[in-house]
């Protein structure tokens, strides 16, 4: 329950809530979750759990305290901090790398993404049946 509640806010931080749904409204960690278990590797799902434990070891170093109990202006800090440190091959760039990607397909795929933010339209353009013709 306490790694669901993290993964909500880091996916919330990702794409929060304007004007517009943030990614906790659609249940992105939720997707997150599932494509974690269906379509990764046993080994790729051990390195995000160590990665997601890396994170929190990180975050808690820097606002010493867990990062779903931080403010959203220490999460954002956070956040901004781990991505200038691009260098870095570990667990924790693994595991916010994949969460990031799957928060963001999981947002831009959801319906309401598709229905009340950017109309999404099968085919674009419109088919005019009556539409008088003149010689030219």
């Amino acid at each position: 329950a306490d790694q669901e509640k993290l993964l909500a806010e880091l996916a919330e931080t990702i794409i929060p809530k304007t004007d517009k749904p943030g990614a906790k409204d659609i249940s992105a960690h939720l997707f997150a979750l599932k494509m974690l278990d269906d379509c990764t590797k046993p080994e790729d799902q051990q390195k995000f759990i160590a990665g997601m434990d890396q994170f929190e070891k990180a975050c808690k170093t820097k606002n010493e305290r867990n990062f779903v109990d931080c403010t959203a202006h220490q999460r954002a800090d956070f956040l901004t901090d781990l991505e200038a440190k691009k260098d870095q091959d570990t667990e924790l760039r693994f595991f916010y790398g994949k969460m990031k990607g799957l928060t963001i397909q999981a947002y831009t795929t959801s319906q309401l993404y598709l229905t009340k933010v950017r109309m999404y339209e099968l085919v674009p353009g419109r088919f005019h049946g009556c539409v008088p013709v003149t010689n030219a």
